[in-house]
């Protein structure tokens, strides 16, 4: 798929959002949600939160021992940008966060 393709996501789907700027340790936050709908003309979607599960102690670094869906987690919606083609949280602020769909991952802010 070319990156001006555009994905259509289907309800399940995983997927995590980052920040991308210019900062190093901003855009390599990752936050793990699942598509939870999708408007009849693909330009919206609404996304809920994964839930990381850790088994030992949490500290700043500690990554998750997995990932399960959250059938409570917060909601948000992604709305498809034709400019910068990606999915991107909506309303767009300066540095929205964007979406990329396939798999859950988490990595949590280090500085």
């Amino acid at each position: 798929m070319s990156t001006n393709e555009k994905h259509i996501p289907v309800v399940g789907e995983k997927l995590y959002l980052y920040t991308p700027c210019n900062n190093y340790w901003v855009a390599m936050v990752r936050k793990p949600f699942t598509v939870e709908t999708i408007n009849k003309n693909k330009t919206a979607v609404v996304i809920r939160a994964a839930r990381p599960v850790f088994y030992g102690p949490v500290y700043y670094d500690t990554l998750p021992d997995k990932i399960v869906d959250d059938p409570a987690g917060k909601t948000m919606t992604l709305r498809w940008s034709e400019k910068k083609h990606r999915w991107q949280e909506s309303p767009a602020g300066s540095y929205p966060r964007v979406a990329v769909f396939g798999d859950w991952d988490y990595q949590p802010y280090l500085n």
